[in-house]
């Protein structure tokens, strides 16, 4: 399968997941540059859901509700480039639904709302440490640390992001190798658009913390097969079949330099955005192009089974086994 038992046991999860989802955002240093950095973390509770609007989405959360007794595993979200901390809530509720705490990173500097470092060097470097100062303050911060497994975390990442979870769990970034793909980057993709600046800078830093990961056409050229030695997590890997912004070389040379194979699935039909909560009909012109599928591609239908899927990885990564399951 690609993935490995977490120090050889299985724990058994004690009780039901709660029945409701809360939701607070948190505001902290950001470790990278010493200004303010925010997350929004998802969480199984027992207070009650009430519709939570927050830009052009309404979410059915119990905002700030308390975190629902026991210790929760822990995932960390790392959104795409020019994204947000909302773009993957539909699946961060799923998994707090199924007892985990989720906790999305807004990647200052490179956010939809503060682009300024996008296809610098700056953004490269800072992704992972924002990611890592995240976890740094979840495990710490009074309410939430005592309901924390700090032993079973796992990461996900889209696009960016996904490149983001990879240096976090040990890969080496070849800042250089970025250039040289986009000198003579594969017919219709977008990614070089981004802007990447010439620089032959590496980035490590890795966080021991996280145990697996999900990547969804995820940025794979900056690792190459040395670089990607060090990773040695289970980890799930998707590619978008039509993706307009990540080549399918990207990610399955990514997929071919792993040192563990790992779980891959090619999604058929998908485009880059596949990935990205679905959009109401209503908002989709609001909220432009991550809102659209290529002709015939039903997102939420897809989202259905892939929120499911990275539940039951993370389950299996993180050694968790449930009652009634």
């Amino acid at each position: 399968m690609g993935w490995l038992p977490i120090a050889g046991v299985v724990v058994l999860w004690a009780g039901a997941a709660a029945a409701e989802v809360g939701m607070r955002a948190l505001a902290f240093t950001d470790t990278a540059d010493g200004g303010m950095t925010r997350a929004v973390v998802w969480y199984p509770t027992d207070a009650p859901e009430t519709p939570v609007r927050r830009g052009p989405f309404t979410f059915q959360v119990a905002e700030g509700g308390p975190v629902a007794e026991g210790r929760h595993p822990l995932v960390v979200v790392s959104h795409g480039s020019g994204g947000s901390a909302f773009g993957h809530a539909d699946t961060a509720m799923a998994l707090a639904r199924r007892g985990y705490v989720v906790a999305a990173v807004h990647h200052r500097g490179n956010a939809f709302d503060d682009d300024r470092d996008a296809g610098t060097e700056r953004m490269w470097r800072k992704r992972p440490a924002q990611l890592s100062a995240t976890l740094d303050y979840l495990l710490a911060e009074p309410e939430l640390a005592d309901r924390l497994d700090g032993e079973r975390v796992g990461a996900l990442g889209f696009s960016a992001g996904g490149y983001t979870v990879l240096v976090a769990a040990g890969g080496v970034a070849e800042l250089g190798r970025i250039a040289a793909h986009c000198r003579t980057p594969p017919a219709g993709e977008r990614f070089c658009h981004l802007g990447n600046e010439e620089t032959q800078a590496r980035v490590d830093a890795r966080d021991p913390r996280i145990r697996a990961a999900v990547l969804m056409a995820p940025v794979g050229v900056p690792f190459s097969k040395d670089g990607l030695a060090g990773v040695t997590i289970p980890i799930r890997l998707y590619r978008a079949e039509r993706d307009e912004q990540i080549a399918a070389s990207q990610v399955e040379g990514l997929r071919d330099r792993l040192p563990m194979p790992p779980e891959y699935e090619v999604v058929r039909d998908a485009g880059h955005f596949a990935f990205l909560m679905p959009v109401p009909a209503a908002i989709a012109a609001e909220v432009g192009p991550p809102a659209w599928d290529p002709p015939g591609f039903d997102r939420t239908a897809f989202h259905e089974r892939l929120n499911t899927e990275i539940a039951d990885f993370f389950d299996r990564a993180l050694a968790i086994e449930r009652q009634g399951r």
